[in-house]
């Protein structure tokens, strides 16, 4: 995670989560809530937890109770960001760079998401929930990701609907939803993104794949393994068999941007292989996913 330097972070800071609809958060966001009244008029408190922006903080109630309390206002309110990055072996343990490209996606959108006072929390997923970083806020705490993607590992099997409807750190979190994930799950992916939705999350799918995948580049007999379930198939790499494979891949691409549409998500299809630049600058700035 070297490439996140200051400058490119500098670049970041312009930026934001694009959403479509107003969210009901919790307090002192750059996004605009449904609840009546203006971002000065005051609300409520709560009490402070760490990674919660500082300047909230009611130094007056704490001369007065010593606890640190932060103040809540009607009108812009932070929002809950998840981020669910699929860590099974298909995602990075056969070719690296497609786990890396995952990772820095999944800092990017963190950092712009802290950048803007939301809270983030973040989730490793394979067919159950492996690991995950708690929510909070602040840019301060983007080490916190750093730390918590740079340890992730990919292995183990895709079960996206198994791993996201169980995913407890989401309860009671109406917010925003990012999932970077190839989708190639082998309980699919329908029913997890029609689940997100039914927990009122905006959802972002990030779809990514490898060059190597979207247009492999081998020829005559070849051995393909597959890195999750070991099993092996021979195949002669023939122009009539690429065809097919493309044909196949393209039938499966549609029926996602299909679904996506249907369900109102926010959708991309990502090259593991371009540069961070291209990828905020170039294709989620063109897809209206950052702003």
């Amino acid at each position: 995670m070297k490439a996140f330097d200051e400058a490119f972070l500098n670049k970041l800071d312009r930026l934001k989560l694009y959403n479509r609809k107003a969210i009901q958060g919790g307090m002192g966001g750059n996004r605009k809530s449904k609840a009546k009244g203006s971002s000065i008029e005051f609300s409520d408190f709560r009490e402070y937890t760490p990674g919660d922006d500082y300047r909230s903080i009611d130094w007056n109630a704490y001369a007065r109770f010593q606890r640190l309390f932060i103040k809540l206002y009607m009108e812009e309110r932070e929002t809950n960001v998840t981020i669910m990055v699929d860590t099974s072996a298909s995602m990075g343990s056969i070719n690296p760079e497609k786990g890396i490209a995952a990772k820095r996606l999944a800092a990017i959108f963190a950092y712009v998401a802290l950048a803007n006072y939301d809270r983030v929390g973040m989730g490793a997923i394979d067919d159950r929930l492996t690991d995950h970083l708690p929510y909070f806020s602040g840019k301060v705490g983007f080490s916190r990701v750093l730390t918590f993607l740079e340890d992730l590992e990919f292995k183990g099997e895709t079960g996206l609907t198994k791993a996201i409807t169980s995913y407890s750190p989401l309860e009671g979190k109406r917010g925003i939803t990012i999932l970077i994930s190839d989708l190639f799950s082998r309980d699919g992916y329908g029913d997890a993104l029609k689940w997100l939705k039914y927990k009122r999350q905006e959802l972002v799918v990030l779809h990514t794949l490898s060059p190597e995948e979207l247009d492999p580049p081998w020829t005559g007999p070849i051995r393909l393994v597959d890195c999750e379930s070991e099993q092996e198939v021979q195949v002669e790499m023939t122009y009539r068999a690429l065809g097919l494979y493309k044909r196949s891949l393209e039938s499966f691409l549609n029926k996602v941007k299909a679904f996506c549409s249907d369900m109102d998500i926010s959708y991309t299809l990502l090259n593991s292989h371009m540069s961070m630049d291209d990828l905020v600058f170039g294709s989620l700035l063109k897809a209206g996913i950052l702003a």
